[in-house]
């Protein structure tokens, strides 16, 4: 089927004029984007033999160094998505529609980058030029707050996804503190950080989630996560946020589904006592305490419900905390050492 897509690809551009072939480029990328989420990727495991697709990939740990058996460049792009003569198609309309004409404006680059992001194109140099762009002392004076938001979550994710080295954001980095974001902007800025693995954006992390503290009565379950993930791996976060979460957590534990609560108490667990350099453990034991018993409570009215990773997850929790609770362990242990 991709062989028909490239061929049709190629005999539609050729009938356009060169403004037109890039809006088609373009509006060809936002389409395969959309629509990503349905496809399977074409990655295998290392050193698991298979049909000639599979030899398109590299045997070594990192897809991200694909080499044509007969030429020594290493190629980076590839998406894992699509085969390697559909991702070099990709990445020229990548290229094409960002680099070709100087005039392409901040709103097309942003979508672009959005673009790399969903479908994983590694193209270094495109995605490069673009976040320099973006993040240049004039484009950031024109950006809101929630546009240079957006931006710091797709830079993040290029970084995470695309293997882009972590650019300079200073100039994002210090306006965010300032600026009014709203409940889910301020957690996707603390995520984005810690994607960043920012080590010396303590002051960002303490000044936006203290900012965040005083909307963790809005959270959803899947903001819950999210708040819980960053304070259990982001260095910084303020005390009164973690407190927060945890207490909506608790709030929400009754109407969280097995997925919910393994999700929950993966990150819960790391907020324990054993761990080198967490003191959230003690600042936030009462609401800590507070939790557990609910976390039980909820586990004990979903057990049958719980997959292999989730029964895993509650387990090390309950372990890590020194819960005890034998019904549960003799339930989710014969799922949690089934391989």
């Amino acid at each position: 089927m991709e062989s028909s897509v490239v061929d049709s690809f190629a005999a539609t551009t050729m009938s356009l004029t060169t403004p037109q072939r890039r809006d088609f480029m373009r509006h060809w990328l936002r389409s395969l984007a959309g629509i990503v989420k349905y496809l399977s990727r074409q990655e295998r495991p290392f050193g698991v033999p298979g049909r000639v697709e599979a030899d398109r990939f590299s045997p070594r740990s990192s897809r991200r160094a694909r080499r044509a058996p007969d030429k020594d460049e290493t190629w980076s792009g590839a998406s894992p998505y699509f085969s390697l003569p559909a991702s070099d198609l990709l990445c020229l309309c990548l290229r094409e529609s960002a680099m070709a004409d100087p005039r392409t404006g901040p709103d097309v680059l942003r979508e672009l980058l959005l673009c790399a992001v969903k479908l994983e194109l590694g193209e270094m140099e495109v995605l490069q030029h673009i976040v320099n762009v973006l993040t240049n002392a004039d484009a950031c004076r024109h950006q809101t707050s929630s546009e240079q938001v957006e931006l710091l979550n797709s830079v993040s994710l290029a970084v995470k996804r695309c293997k882009l080295p972590r650019p300079p954001l200073d100039r994002v980095l210090c306006v965010l503190p300032r600026a009014t974001l709203s409940v889910r902007e301020n957690l996707q800025v603390l995520s984005s950080i810690h994607r960043l693995q920012h080590t010396h954006m303590t002051d960002v992390v303490a000044t936006v989630s203290r900012k965040a503290a005083q909307q963790t009565n809005e959270y959803s379950v899947k903001d819950v996560i999210y708040g819980l993930e960053v304070a259990a791996l982001l260095p910084g976060c303020n005390e009164v946020f973690v407190a927060g979460v945890l207490l909506r957590a608790g709030a929400l534990a009754p109407h969280m589904s097995a997925k919910h609560l393994g999700a929950v108490c993966k990150y819960v667990a790391l907020l324990n006592p054993s761990r080198r350099q967490n003191t959230l453990s003690y600042s936030c034991g009462k609401e800590l305490r507070a939790l557990l018993p609910l976390l039980v409570e909820r586990t004990e009215q979903l057990l049958g419900h719980f997959r292999l990773h989730e029964a895993r997850h509650v387990l090390r929790c309950f372990r890590e905390h020194k819960v005890r609770h034998s019904l549960i362990f003799s339930r989710l242990t014969p799922i949690a050492v089934d391989d």
